[in-house]
């Protein structure tokens, strides 16, 4: 299910400009330090400020400095700009600019919503320096603080509060076995944290509320781990863990193991499930980012973690990055899905293979993982573009 539709950077982080169309199930494709984290980082940033404050957005990014692209022109401000489509079938675009205040602090510069039905304006605002442009709505204040992004105040207007959802549920994955190996404090567990702390309270309620996302996972995980027979949350007083049962030869009945007994890969193909099929109340439409999802993982398991993946992305929007052959040869990944990254003197770009390349695996000649393979997996060509947060 497709929410954001294209992605437009500048001066974020390693990238200079990109205008980057999404799919359903977008994988992007590049080395390490390419720039495929920065991209994903560009939504968790636009996330994080909702769902906090613009300040703790930056602060956990290391300061203006450390968002901003760094280069020789010295840009002082960086803009992000998303084409959304809102599940209620509107569309928006929603875009702001950021930029090095006076004192030495961040403010916004600029800041644009425009949301719309069968073409028709529905809502509409534009503030630059914490001044109101234009806007219409009656209850927009004239004046608003400059280190704050509006969408949060107007998020009450029923409109934005659309856009605001769909931003602010974005959720992104880096699962790191060890901050769940052991147990781990109770939490509410509506939602799965970016390294997949909480999962056992996550498991705890899926468990309970959506026993079919429940089973999916137990599904999935028995074809990864041989002789998996179920998982469980449990509880342990003030904490809680996962327990996998697990047949042993020469045993009538399977063994329990908790979480600190069983292997990174078990676990991290364990989180990674979790965070496709979670489902949260409050926002049945989400995006999701999942980094290298086959890191640590046996390539068969991996085949199966991709499979998880095709099948989550037909009700949430994905966002993979990789650098596995094996993966973007997945049957149900095709070309179009594939984004290539490439870094060129510290500048990303990201830009859909070129026709060179489609018209190879269209004529199955080679698949996208052989290009890949023998570095042939070539980018289209740039093509000259103006950046516009209005349009």
């Amino acid at each position: 299910m497709r929410l954001i539709t294209q992605v437009t950077l500048r001066y974020y982080k390693s990238i200079g400009f990109c205008e980057v169309d999404l799919s359903d199930l977008t994988v992007l494709v590049g080395p390490n330090g390419s720039g495929k984290s920065n991209f994903i980082d560009s939504l968790n940033f636009v996330s994080d400020a909702l769902n906090s404050t613009l300040d703790f957005a930056i602060r956990q990014r290391s300061g203006l400095s450390a968002v901003r692209k760094r280069s020789g022109g010295h840009p002082t401000n960086f803009a992000i700009k998303l084409r959304i489509a809102l599940p209620s079938g509107k569309n928006a675009l929603y875009s702001f600019q950021v930029g090095a205040a006076a004192d030495g602090s961040h403010k916004v510069q600029k800041e644009y919503l425009s949301i719309s039905g069968d073409g028709i304006s529905i809502t509409e605002f534009r503030y630059e320096n914490g001044r109101k442009i234009s806007s219409t709505e009656v209850i927009s204040p004239d004046v608003i603080s400059d280190d704050r992004l509006a969408m949060q105040l107007l998020s009450s207007i029923l409109s934005v509060r659309e856009v605001f959802d769909v931003l602010s549920s974005m959720r992104f994955y880096n699962i790191y076995p060890e901050d769940f190996r052991l147990p781990q404090p109770h939490d509410s567990g509506e939602y799965l944290l970016r390294t997949g702390k909480n999962i056992a309270s996550v498991l705890r309620i899926m468990e309970n509320q959506y026993p079919d996302e429940y089973e999916r996972i137990r599904e999935y995980l028995k074809q990864i781990v041989e002789q998996l027979e179920n998982i469980a949350h449990k509880n342990l007083g003030p904490s809680e863990t996962i327990e996998f049962f697990q047949r042993v030869a020469g045993q009538k009945n399977a063994w329990r193991f908790f979480a600190s007994q069983m292997s990174d890969g078990t676990l991290r193909s364990l989180g990674i499930l979790v965070a496709l099929f979670q489902r949260s109340p409050s926002a049945e439409s989400i995006l999701l980012g999942i980094e290298e999802p086959e890191a640590t993982i046996h390539p068969a398991a991996s085949s199966v973690i991709t499979d998880a993946i095709v099948e989550a992305a037909r009700k949430k929007q994905v966002i993979i990055t990789t650098h596995s052959p094996e993966l973007i040869d997945h049957p149900s990944i095709g070309i179009e899905n594939i984004r290539i990254v490439r870094s060129d003197e510290g500048d990303t770009s990201i830009r859909p293979a070129d026709k060179a390349s489609k018209e190879v695996v269209q004529r199955n000649l080679l698949t996208p993982g052989d290009l890949l393979r023998k570095n042939q997996l070539e980018p289209e060509k740039a093509k000259p573009m103006q950046f516009s947060l209005w349009s």
